[in-house]
């Protein structure tokens, strides 16, 4: 263990260097391999997570799969954030810090880790107080249970990115939790999705073959040429058929495009599973099954928080900010104060919940129109609300209005003087 330690200092603060330069097989997958992966996975003695991630990797590249995902990380990631005290007052120049690239890259691989299971963060080199390499340490050579990177999959010893401290100091550790017990990290939200994607895939597939062969026209050629070359000519042209496509027949010979009968509502059986899947599929990562596809508007949505797809977002947003926030707080900033950036021991990382402001300034808004209402309803019956109990129920600082006396126009008075005067000439 000493000898792969100093191999890895050698190599400098990217703990991705020590892994050998091999290929990851990709594979097709099909539902025992989804089954056998979870297998491997829980194995007394010698878990590993290879197949686990050689199927995600497939798993995310579905179209649907990687817009629910971008979609979920987008609550979070287009959210504004603050550093603030105990007493809520926020911190300018720490915000300052963080208003850079790599800390919203560092956010997205958080993220990431409960799609995956888990995330080693490589923090890279500090050039102008930034981590400008900040970089993802391949899943199938890390093991979670192991606390530990191989230089080759399946290995079972290699370099300890927890317990080596010049090593942690370079990398953040963001696992999940486990639900069943069965290892110290969790298998990530991928894994229950890629049984729906499996299935999806392969109708993909098989619509595409239903297409090809009984929703094109057949071409069919009749010939009586028994030479063998012209036999071939003819038959070349009739696979060749395309844009503008022609040919030349002699007497005798037939060219028809011959279109399927009877394929009715065939093709209905493979949309009507592909959408049941890409629901489930968006149940799973956004909460809803309309989440990335309602209609706004529709007959039964609701409106604003009765909107079961607005709830259901707003749910996954909250959760996944009490992800994130501590291990900013927890891991990220101790790294960094180590390093020699000024950030007070007292200052939290925190995201600014736009949601809750507006809800309850709509709400204390309702309840003062109804306290000004009931106000203008008093006056109207000859009584008056006192300003104090105004002033309790609403927050709101009254003042008595001031109803300013009118005051003649001098200007006004001596120039219809001047007139008079000389109407009727000055008076004694």
């Amino acid at each position: 263990m000493a000898s792969a330690i100093n191999k890895i200092r050698n190599y400098g603060k990217n703990v991705s260097n020590y892994i050998s330069r091999v290929q990851l097989q990709r594979l097709r997958h099909d539902v025992s391999m989804w089954r056998e992966a979870v297998r491997e996975a829980e194995q007394a003695y010698y878990p590993h997570r290879v197949k686990m991630q050689r199927m995600f990797i497939d798993t995310i590249l579905n179209g649907h799969t990687e817009a629910c995902w971008q979609r979920r990380k987008d609550l979070t990631l287009l959210r504004d954030f603050k550093f603030c005290k105990e007493n809520g007052e926020e911190n300018e120049e720490v915000k300052k810090i963080f208003s850079a690239q790599w800390f919203y890259r560092f956010l997205s691989f958080t993220l990431d880790a409960q799609a995956f299971g888990y995330s080693l963060i490589c923090l890279g080199d500090l050039t102008d107080s930034k981590f400008s390499d900040l970089s993802i340490v391949r899943r199938w050579n890390i093991s979670p249970d192991r606390h530990n990177v191989t230089a080759y999959i399946y290995a079972l010893s290699g370099i300890d990115f927890l317990d080596d401290q010049e090593i942690k100091q370079w990398h953040v550790w963001v696992p999940t939790v486990n639900e069943i017990g069965t290892s110290n990290c969790g298998y990530g939200l991928l894994y229950k999705v890629a049984l729906y994607e499996i299935y999806l895939r392969n109708v993909l597939g098989f619509n595409a073959d239903y297409t090809e062969n009984y929703g094109m026209p057949i071409r069919k050629g009749i010939t009586q040429k028994t030479e063998e070359d012209e036999r071939a000519l003819f038959a070349e042209s009739l696979q060749n058929m395309g844009s503008d496509a022609w040919i030349l027949l002699d007497i005798g010979d037939e060219l028809e495009l011959v279109e399927t009968k009877g394929n009715g509502q065939g093709y209905k059986v493979y949309e009507n599973l592909e959408q049941r899947c890409e629901k489930k599929i968006s149940k799973l990562i956004l909460g809803h099954a309309d989440a990335l596809d309602s209609v706004p508007g529709k007959l039964g949505a609701g409106v604003g928080e009765d909107n079961p797809v607005y709830q259901a977002l707003k749910d996954v947003q909250i959760k996944d900010a009490r992800f994130v926030e501590p291990v900013v707080n927890n891991e990220l900033l101790p790294r960094m104060r180590e390093l020699g950036f000024n950030i007070p021991e007292n200052v939290r990382f925190e995201f600014v919940n736009d949601h809750e402001k507006e809800e309850f300034r709509q709400r204390e808004d309702a309840s003062n129109k109804v306290t000004a209402e009931i106000a203008l309803t008093m006056k109207n019956a000859g009584l008056q609300m006192t300003a104090k109990y105004f002033e309790e129920r609403t927050g709101i600082p009254t003042t008595d209005i001031v109803v300013e006396e009118e005051k003649e126009d001098t200007a006004i008075s001596e120039k219809i003087k001047n007139k008079i005067s000389k109407l009727y000439g000055k008076t004694k």
